[in-house]
Parts: structure tokens; C-alpha cells; sequence
């Protein structure tokens, strides 16, 4: 009986072929966003200009705090669709609170509010026992429809002082939008806590293993519960940011962000099994959605076809995960 030689350049037992697809499977966000500069580079001369860089990254930071929290919530096995409704609440509540309460106190209590929607999805899935997406997806419904009520569905005007506006809205500090650095710094913060402290550590291990975390003395409901609140309180400072940019209350506001959200953390790489993830890979798979949406705007491709785009990358992005899974289970 004759052994079958693997096809084509060989390392040892492994072929070549194999070794990329590894290595891209591994590294698919650094690897897709480093194509997609060097293509969208050459395809347009503006791609790279500091005004373009920036202004991409001063429309996608709303997506962006969606996602830091969306990392969380799905390194401990979850699912959060309420991120837009929230954030469409949120601005509606500034828009309405701001002349009631005055700009420092409506800062305070916004976050409040999403703070206290993701209590409640936690606790529905914590106590209730209902799984995250039907809890968040009845959180989405109810939310949208609370914006929609405040306001009895339309649009409300706010009067911002220019402070609000230069911070969360269409401020800049030289060359670099302030609502930007906002999302930067919590973005580092963020990556800082999940990666270096006991929490971090502690959320990774509710996603890893849930029944081992409570061996362990983790009190794996109030993990699960925080990482909502998290959610939560981040889609509200989206809410501020919008409220700040466009100076109204729109209960529209924020439809299918919570997708683009999932997208970012997908495609940066954290599995829907939960147990790892990372901040800066989530930033860097947000970045490759941008970066996308932004060279077919600089190329007038309809938004349609923007969308099919949008849809290829998720799913070769989970294809790419679900052979990272695999291989990991392998060794």
C-alpha cells in the first residue's frame, strides 16, 4: 500500500498552501486590512489623505463604541442586537432632557439610561434564563419604540452649547476630530481592561468555560450582567456623539449599527463561541469595514453594492474564524 504525498511544495507533512491559509486564518483582520490599504492606495489618490483618514474615523466612532462592547458581551458566548435602539434612545433623551436639566446633569443621566437598558437584558438572560438574542432582540423592539414615543416619532431639534458640540460632536483639536479621541481613549481603555485585569480575565473565562469559572468563584451571572451594562452605557455615549453631530434627536437613528458592530468584532476576529477576543483586533476589523465603505464611496459605487461587500467579508471573516477554531482544537 503506498502513502499519498500531499500536492504541490511541501514543509514537512504540511503543503504550502495549507501554511498560508493558516496563517491567514490567524491573522485575517492585519492581513485583509494591509491588501485593502495597498488596493485601495492605488485605486484612488485621496484614500490616503490625513483629511480622508480622519473623517473616516470620525463617521465610523459611533460603530466603534458599539463594538467595544459588543467584544465583551460576545467573549462571554452573547449576543447584544439592542446597540442602535439604545443609542437612538439616548439621543432622543439628551435632545428632550438637555432644556430641562441643563448640559452637565443630561450628560450624566443619558448613560443612565443605557446603563439601565443593559441591566435589563442582562438580567433577562441571567434570571430569566432567555437566551441573548431573544432578550436583546425584544430590548431592540421596545427601546426603538420608547425613542419613538418620547417624541411621538419626529424629530427633535436641539439647542447644543458649543462645548457639547466641540466635544461630542464636530469639535476638533487640530488636525484631529475631538469626538475621535473620545473613542480612542475609551477604545484603549477598554483593551486595557480586558487584557490586563481581573475582570478581563474573568469575562474570557465565563465565555471559555462557564461551569469552571463558577468552580473557580466567579460569579458568572454578574459577569454576564456587566458586560450588558457595558453594552448599554457605551451605545448611550454613541447617542451623545449623535446628538452632538447632528444637533437632533432622531428615534431612526442608529438602524442596523449594532450589525456593523458584530461585523467589526467578527471579522477582527473573536469567535461567536466566546472565551477570547481582542480590543485591538476588534478596532482593526472596524477599520477594514470603513476602509471598505470609504474607497466605494471614492469611487461613487452605488450603496448597494456597498452592502453585498459588506455581507462577503463577514461571512469569508467567519469562515475564516470557524478554521481558526478548528485548528485550534487540532493541536
Amino acid at each position: 500500500m503506498t502513502e499519498k504525498l500531499p500536492i504541490g511544495p511541501t514543509l514537512g507533512t504540511v503543503t504550502v498552501r495549507e501554511r498560508v491559509l493558516d496563517f491567514v486564518a490567524g491573522n485575517f483582520s492585519i492581513v485583509g486590512l494591509a491588501i485593502l490599504i495597498v488596493v485601495s492606495t492605488m485605486m484612488s489618490p485621496h484614500f490616503l489623505t490625513t483629511e480622508n483618514v480622519f473623517n473616516v474615523l470620525r463617521q465610523w466612532t459611533m460603530v466603534g463604541l458599539l463594538a467595544i462592547g459588543m467584544t465583551y458581551v460576545i467573549m462571554t458566548g452573547g449576543i447584544d442586537l439592542s446597540g442602535g435602539s439604545i443609542l437612538a434612545l439616548s439621543a432622543v433623551s439628551g435632545a428632550i432632557l438637555l432644556p430641562l436639566v441643563g448640559t452637565p446633569l443630561m450628560i450624566l443621566i443619558v448613560p443612565l439610561i443605557g446603563a439601565a437598558c443593559g441591566y435589563v437584558n442582562g438580567a433577562i438572560i441571567t434570571w430569566g434564563r432567555v437566551p441573548p438574542f431573544i432578550a436583546t432582540l425584544g430590548m431592540m423592539t421596545a427601546a426603538r419604540g420608547l425613542a419613538l414615543t418620547l417624541c411621538d416619532g419626529r424629530t427633535i431639534q436641539a439647542i447644543l452649547p458649543p462645548e457639547f458640540v466641540t466635544i461630542f460632536g464636530r469639535g476638533y483639536l487640530g488636525p484631529i476630530p475631538v469626538a475621535v479621541l473620545l473613542t480612542g481613549t475609551i477604545f484603549i481603555l477598554a483593551g486595557v481592561v480586558l487584557k490586563y485585569t481581573r475582570y478581563g480575565r474573568n469575562v474570557a473565562l465565563v465565555g471559555d468555560n462557564e461551569l469552571g469559572a463558577h468552580r473557580a468563584g466567579i460569579q458568572v451571572d454578574g459577569v454576564k450582567r456587566g458586560v450588558y451594562v457595558l453594552s448599554g452605557t457605551l451605545a448611550s455615549v454613541a447617542g451623545l456623539i449623535f446628538l452632538g453631530r447632528l444637533g437632533v434627536g432622531e428615534p431612526t437613528a442608529g438602524v442596523m449599527f449594532e450589525l456593523s458592530a458584530i461585523a467589526a468584532v467578527v471579522i477582527g476576529g473573536t469567535p461567536f463561541i466566546g472565551g477570547s477576543g481582542s480590543i485591538l483586533l476588534t478596532f482593526i476589523g472596524l477599520a477594514v469595514i470603513a476602509l471598505t465603505y470609504n474607497i466605494l464611496n471614492l469611487l461613487s459605487i452605488t450603496p448597494y453594492a456597498q452592502d453585498i461587500a459588506r455581507g462577503t467579508i463577514i461571512v469569508i471573516a467567519v469562515m475564516f474564524s470557524m478554521r481558526r477554531i478548528t485548528m485550534g482544537k487540532s493541536k
